[in-house]
This record gives structure tokens, sequence and C-alpha cells, in this order.
């Protein structure tokens, strides 16, 4: 998961509600469109044995297409699933377990609260990248500043999530997050993320 610091790459959020029957073959063909760095399936609503059911179909649609799967849940379901690494959106103590069960050979990221010191302190955990901003739902202002500041003072890459915003921007970050633009889009998932990227990178 490392971009170049001139270039934003796509960050892919999956539906929360993705189907565990469906959801890999409507993914193929958007993968196939436009290069995706990761793909970060929420857990959602989803029961365990249902998410687990997700995540092992998409896994191999993904990872033919070279993107990495990122998953929520136990450190242990990373390996278990065949996912590249865990997406922690815990508590520092959540981040530190994950950290210590899967690096360096699987990724790890933590989203960041709204603070800098709780980014700056996660980001000391040696993990692969802070995410700012929500899965679902539109960017706050204070947490776009924080996401610019981020990608202006750190070395860690930055994710930036507005899943809602039809143009997003940036900021100076690594990796660009979007999700509910994308899959409810009028021309389609494939196309729309086409025109983000190209309009990003």
């Amino acid at each position: 998961m490392n971009a170049p610091a001139s270039h934003a790459q796509v960050f892919l959020i999956a539906p929360a509600d993705a189907d565990p029957a469906g959801f890999a073959t409507a993914l193929a063909p958007v993968l196939a469109a436009t290069d995706v760095s990761a793909l970060l399936l929420p857990r959602g609503a989803h029961a365990e044995n249902a998410y687990k059911a997700l995540v092992k179909s998409v896994v191999p649609v993904a990872q033919a297409n070279n993107c990495a799967v990122l998953i929520e849940g136990e450190p242990g379901w990373v390996r278990l699933l065949g996912a590249d690494g865990l997406h922690v959106a815990g508590p520092l103590a959540a981040v530190k377990q994950a950290v210590a069960a899967l690096k360096p050979q699987m990724i790890v990221g933590a989203t960041a609260d709204a603070s800098r010191h709780d980014a700056m302190t996660k980001g000391e955990l040696d993990v692969d990248y802070i995410f700012f901003g929500p899965l679902s739902g539109s960017m706050s202002a204070d947490m776009r500043d924080m996401a610019q500041w981020w990608a202006e003072t750190m070395q860690i890459p930055a994710v930036i999530s507005d899943p809602e915003t039809l143009a997003p921007s940036s900021e100076g970050c690594e990796f660009v997050a979007v999700g509910a633009q994308v899959w409810t889009a009028p021309q389609g998932p494939a196309a729309a993320l086409a025109a983000i990227a190209g309009a990003i990178g």
C-alpha cells in the first residue's frame, strides 16, 4: 500500500450491507476497470459467519486485480480468511494488539479519532496508514483539516475518506477513500470509480 506522494491512489470501501453471495460478482468489473490499491470490507451488521463468507468470496477477486483486502474484526481472521490486513477503528489497545499479531507480514491501518494526539499516538505503533473520516456519511471540516495537516507533516501514509462526495479531494493524502458515491452512482460503479480515479489522479 505504498503510493507516490504526487499521485493519490484509490482506497475503495465496500457497502456495509454487501451481499456475501453476490458482491464479489459485482466487484469484479469495478476492479477490472480501475486500479484500486485497497478494498476495505466493513463488518457492518453482518453476523460473523456471513462476514467471513463475504471476505472469502471477495479475496480472490480483489487479489487477482492487485488490490489488497482489508477487513474488520479479530486479528486472527486476517490469515484465516486470506485477507491482506486489518482496519482498526477501535482504541489504542486494539491497534497495539493488531500490530503485535500481524506486523510486519500483514497490513494494519488505524482510524484517527477527533484529535491530532490520537492520530500521532497510533502512528507511532508502526501502522501502515492512518484513516481520516467516516466509512459512510459526510466528512467534517475539522477532520479534513487534520488529514491535510497529517499529509503535510507525517511520513506515515494518510487515507482521506469523504464517501458521499462526488468529487473527493486528496488534500495531499496518499490515498482517497471512496464508497457510497461509487456504489449508488446512476452510471454504475465501474464508470463512477473510473471517473473519480481520473479526477483525483
